[in-house]
This record gives C-alpha cells, structure tokens and sequence, in this order.
C-alpha cells in the first residue's frame, strides 16, 4: 500500500513538474516578445526614416504593424473556441520555426494589421500599450486557444507567441536596416 502511494505521489510531482516547465518556456517566449516590443518602441524618435533601398515602408509603419499583428492574433486566440483546435502539421511553419526567420518580401500583410502610410506618434503610443498589455495576457489564454495563419496554417497559443516573437524579429531586423542604410 505504501508503495502505490509512494508511486502516485511521484506521478503527481511528475505532473506538476512537467506543467510548470511547459509554462515556464511560454513565459520566457512572452518575457522576450516583450523585450522586442520594449526594442520596437525605442525607434519612435526615427519613425519617419524611410529607406527605398530596404523596404518602402516607413520605420513607422514597421512598429505599428508589429503592434497590430500583437494585438489582432491575441483577438483571434481570444475569441478561437480550443475545442476545435486540431494540432496539424504544416512543413513551412516548421522551417520557419526551426530557423528562427521569414523570408523578406514574400507575403503582404493582410489589410487588419497594415497601417496606414503615415503613423502618428500618438498611434504608435497607443498601439504599443495594447499590445505590451496583450503581450501579458497571451501566455493566461487556454494552452489549445488558436488562429488559422495562411500559410503557416493553425497555430495554438504557445505556437502564437512563438510566431510573434519570429515575425516581431523579423520586422526589427528591417527595421534595423532601414537605418544603418542611411
């Protein structure tokens, strides 16, 4: 009898573990999608430069639409219904994953998460605070919360966030472009 005790206790403190070691990669992915965001705020004072020879986009419209795409995929998980996740495997998603990168120049942002050409600062501000305060509430949504991406397919939370961090890099990198061409 001991024994079985001993046992079930041991599966118990397993469990426990294995969960908290799940939530704590999640949080350190929102830990550092919030330093990227902090890093993404830290270029409003060169929000207008534009560099043809890099992105014809403005360093503006970069931070705003990092800070929409933040706040829109946390809608979509928010109002996504988890019973209906089906984890799928998606060949794209994994390269992306796997590298840590997405190609330039290859998709346009869908016209929610595109700004406008000129970005006011007040926008910017604004935009920014949701998505910091979104970035917070991410990682406390149901782990099987999820969005359709239309390429690198259905995505639960913590794929998401993950996704966030790679597409917010991404654009960081251009950004980062955008002025050292100048």
């Amino acid at each position: 009898m001991k024994n079985r005790i001993h046992i079930i206790l041991i599966l118990i403190v397993g469990t426990l573990l294995l969960s908290s070691a799940a939530s704590l990669k999640s949080d350190e992915r929102n830990s550092t999608l919030t330093l990227k965001l902090n890093e993404v705020a830290s270029y409003s004072n060169v929000r207008d430069t534009i560099n043809g020879k890099v992105s014809e986009a403005s360093v503006a419209w970069h931070m705003d639409h990092i800070y929409l795409m933040v706040n829109q995929l946390h809608k979509a998980l928010k109002y996504s219904d988890e019973t209906n996740y089906i984890a799928e495997s998606n060949t794209t998603r994994d390269y992306v994953f796997n590298s840590n990168t997405l190609p330039r120049g290859r998709v346009t942002a869908p016209e929610v998460v595109s700004p406008p050409k000129n970005v006011t600062l007040n926008t910017l501000q604004k935009h920014y605070n949701e998505a910091l305060a979104t970035a917070e509430k991410m990682p406390l949504l149901a782990e099987k919360k999820h969005f359709k991406h239309p390429i690198l397919g259905t995505m639960n939370r913590d794929e998401t966030i993950q996704f966030l961090n790679i597409h917010t890099e991404h654009h960081l990198k251009i950004i980062r472009d955008i002025l050292e061409e100048k």
